[in-house]
């Protein structure tokens, strides 16, 4: 899907900005505390209903207003019409609406407009906590599997009911959970395995532009010991969960590693190369969603510069030019464009939560 048109109210220090962005390259300048991020967090909340920046929905409503309210229109291929999509975000209350349609869940929002971000903070998908990695994965798979989130709420409804069986003191009945939490593990991890192998070859397309001829691999861990079926696993290590009150093992604890010649690639790299391994990554899913779903995806890069010197941005800005997504890409240099190549582009002045098209 590609956002043909989008209409902000009261979203921080934005009042009101309306935006026709171009299909491609959207470049978005301004000083610091203008409202940049601000926009951009108004995308990803159209597209994910969720801000990014925060989970408190007080501190994303602009100062003294009730409630937020994103619209847009977005066009899955050339030629057909737009479908209409929109959130309205109180402190209490969360509406959305596609193609006219209120949506109970916000599942079907983010099947339709898939959003991808890219911020100073996402280094930390490498070297952070590995709930970030879990939901890396976890995003790909829902959009490529259609099955995907039924299994995972399965499991999460069968690991809930566990731990409340552990927290209690008894094992009595545990069986029961023991195989529909075996069961829907196994499928999730599973899911997980897929979406890495076919997510590789585009990863290492995507890490040899930016970092040359490492041989950068993924290398997934399924949460639980390498060979013993999941079932075998709850079964042993039943003592352990009872004395702890929680379930130690699952893809609840899954991860995975970026590996040079089996060494993780965080021990070695630069903040800069790192930065470039997660652009490597994150970008290597937007072309495996487009490949596979046969339709644009939409990315959120924030702070395109930071810790990027000018031969790696242009590498950067090189490597967008040869995708067919829409890419929104905010920056406090206008200067920029001079590496941004030819490619149809839009560019946006923020200012003071004016936003202008330029």
């Amino acid at each position: 899907m590609t956002l043909c048109k989008l209409d902000v109210c009261n979203v921080r220090n934005i009042e009101s900005a309306s935006i026709t962005p171009s299909p491609r390259l959207n470049f978005i300048f301004g000083p610091n505390g203008s409202g940049k991020t601000s926009l951009l967090e108004a995308i990803h909340i159209l597209g994910r209903a969720r801000s990014f920046r925060s989970t408190q929905a007080g501190l994303v409503i602009r100062f003294q207003q009730d409630s937020l309210m994103v619209t847009g229109r977005v066009r899955d291929g050339e030629g057909l019409e737009p479908i209409p999509i929109g959130l309205r975000l109180s402190r209490r209350k969360r509406e959305i609406a596609l193609a006219g349609t209120r949506l109970q869940t916000s599942a079907e929002l983010i099947r339709a407009f898939p959003v991808l971000l890219i911020q100073p903070s996402s280094s930390t998908l490498l070297d952070g906590l590995p709930k970030a990695r879990r939901q890396f994965l976890d995003w790909g798979a829902f959009h490529l599997d259609g099955g995907f989130l039924d299994n995972w709420r399965g499991y999460t409804r069968a690991l809930s009911q566990r731990n409340a069986l552990l927290r209690s003191g008894t094992n009595r009945g545990i069986e029961i959970w023991n195989h529909e939490l075996a069961r829907y593990g196994t499928i999730v991890n599973c899911a997980r395995v897929t979406y890495v192998e076919r997510l590789r070859p585009y990863f290492h397309a995507a890490a040899s532009h930016f970092l040359g001829s490492v041989p950068f691999d993924l290398v997934t861990m399924a949460g639980w010991e390498a060979g013993k079926p999941l079932g075998e696993v709850f079964r042993t290590e039943i003592a352990q969960d009872l004395r702890d009150g929680y379930t130690h093992s699952g893809p609840h604890k899954g991860d995975f590693q970026v590996q040079a010649e089996g060494r993780p690639a965080k021990n070695y790299l630069s903040r800069g190369q790192m930065k470039l391994l997660v652009f490597a990554l994150l970008l290597a899913q937007s072309h495996l969603l487009e490949e596979s779903l046969g339709a644009k995806g939409c990315v959120l890069i924030d702070d395109l510069a930071s810790e990027l010197d000018s031969d790696n941005r242009g590498r950067l800005l090189g490597f967008l030019n040869q995708r067919q997504a829409q890419f929104f890409i905010t920056a406090t240099d206008p200067r920029l464009l001079e590496q941004a190549g030819l490619a149809e582009l839009a560019v946006f002045q923020v200012e003071n939560g004016r936003v202008t098209s330029v």
